[in-house]
């Protein structure tokens, strides 16, 4: 270059700068003195689109280009002309060692996104170069001055140490994650996507999303993508989607567009959510509030009809009043047994067994095979066990101190499976048939007709009553209009 006038016509702000410079003051000398080398540099420079800067003599004097200049921000343009510790002090001790380098050795020094420590907005932080140090020598190999190309890649290597951040918080989420382009190809899938799906990564890749997709809704991604074109996010929904081994699963999924680095929607992101088991829950729970709400009018009919019964015809009240209790409290402890079996079924020697616990054990002799029996036969039996015991401890064998009650049933297989089970008393006064049909006895036969879909055979023999009861042994014992049979 000249010293009055570029080299090269209108190069920029520090063509200007450099040209009206005072050279003079500096090691350097003036323009004039400088060896043709560094001149041809400067001239090489100038012009460049390329961030460059020349770090020149033993005090290293920066000229740099205008490409360059917004790289150091505010040290613009101080720091031209100036030996470069004056204007990058904060960094020398790691910059130094480099231009040193180069200087001493001749050798070129190169790096990629080579983090250097900065103020250049009058605040500290970290940015990241792509570096080429090279020497500038004269005609007698002697380095003139280091030729330094630079790339700024700190928006880069930040944007990649997100990436790097999002890949591992998505390979590690328990989510099912997974991407797809627009022509809904599977891009990208997790390991939460792999155990949800039952597909691997490598099964998965470039593959159709719609394999995920049941037939009936093969709609529902087309109309999904057209929104995610749009740049819309699908908000959290619920929806289905095929296991490999075709099962269907209930997922709650999320989708949002995925942007290249232009801003254009080359994709979309999904994040699913395994809801079988919440789904299922949700279904369970709807089943048992409409089998609570269904068994709830069926209690409330029961006592209902208890009471009516009960009362109709009492003389005395209190007397009334003391066997509905007892009846409420038989009906309570049947209630009791089928909490414990979570509301699905009892041991029929437990429900015999509660219903006679207000009586001497060694007065009564409870045998027969362990069998389970359903809610509606707990209550039925718990009730016929009680009226019964009721009885024998107004009337008969309970009443004497030498009375005996047994208690047997047992199973016949054949054609069905069938239970028999037999009240006997012994050991008692004499009784006789009575004159009219109590409230014990309606409900007795009520409830072996209704309830257990079976009947009862009720005998007054001289040595005690006699009971025995035949039902079918059937989880589905069913309901009965226990009101209208009781009254009959």
């Amino acid at each position: 270059m000249q010293e009055n006038s570029p080299a090269v016509p209108d190069q920029g702000e520090l063509a200007a700068l450099i040209r009206r410079y005072d050279w003079a003051s500096t090691s350097l000398g003036p323009v004039s003195s400088w060896p043709i080398q560094l001149r041809c540099a400067v001239d090489i420079a100038l012009p460049s689109r390329a961030q460059i800067v020349m770090f020149c003599g033993p005090d290293f004097i920066a000229i740099y280009n205008d490409a360059y200049a917004p790289t150091i921000g505010t040290k613009h343009p101080a720091a031209l002309g100036k030996p470069a510790k004056e204007n990058w002090a904060e960094l020398w001790d790691d910059l130094e060692p480099l231009l040193r380098k180069v200087l001493e050795t001749g050798e070129t020094v190169f790096a990629k996104d080579r983090p250097f420590y900065i103020e250049r907005h009058n605040k500290p932080e970290t940015v990241y170069f792509d570096i080429s140090y090279s020497p500038i020598f004269d005609e007698n190999g002697r380095v003139l001055a280091v030729f330094c190309i630079v790339s700024e890649t700190t928006g880069r290597v930040g944007y990649e140490a997100t990436l790097k951040r999002l890949a591992s918080i998505i390979s590690s989420s328990e989510d099912a994650i997974l991407g797809i382009d627009l022509a809904l190809n599977v891009t990208d899938w997790n390991a939460g996507a792999a155990k949800l799906y039952g597909y691997s990564f490598d099964e998965i890749i470039g593959q159709p999303v719609s394999i995920l997709i049941p037939d009936d809704r093969v709609d529902e991604e087309g109309r999904i993508i057209a929104r995610i074109k749009a740049g819309e996010r699908i908000e959290t929904h619920e929806t289905i989607r095929r296991h490999k081994s075709g099962k269907l699963l209930d997922v709650s999924l999320t989708v949002s567009p995925i942007y290249d680095a232009k801003g254009r929607i080359v994709g979309a992101s999904k994040i699913a959510r395994d809801i079988t088991a919440r789904k299922e829950a949700e279904r369970i729970q709807e089943v048992l509030i409409g089998e609570l709400n269904h068994r709830v009018k069926n209690i409330l009919a029961t006592v209902a009809a208890i009471a009516r019964q009960t009362f109709a015809s009492a003389q005395d009240v209190e007397a009334a009043r003391a066997a509905f209790d007892a009846r409420l409290q038989s009906l309570a402890k049947a209630h009791d047994l089928l909490t414990h079996g979570n509301w699905e079924a009892a041991s029929l020697r437990a429900v015999v067994s509660e219903a006679l616990s207000a009586y001497p054990t060694e007065r009564l002799n409870i045998s027969g095979p362990d069998v389970s029996i359903s809610p509606k036969a707990v209550v039925a039996i718990a009730l016929i066990v009680h009226e019964l015991a009721t009885n024998a401890a107004k009337y008969g064998a309970l009443s004497a101190e030498a009375g005996k009650v047994s208690i047997s049933w047992k199973l016949e297989a054949s054609p069905d499976p069938y239970l028999t089970l037999l009240w006997s008393e012994s050991g008692g006064p004499p009784v006789a048939l009575p004159s009219r049909r109590g409230f014990g006895s309606r409900l007795i036969e009520a409830m072996s007709s209704g309830q257990l879909k079976g009947h009862a055979d009720l005998a007054y023999d001289d040595s005690g009553v006699r009971c025995l009861i035949s039902a079918p042994l059937d989880v589905g014992w069913g309901d009965s209009n226990f009101e209208a049979a009781a009254s009959a």
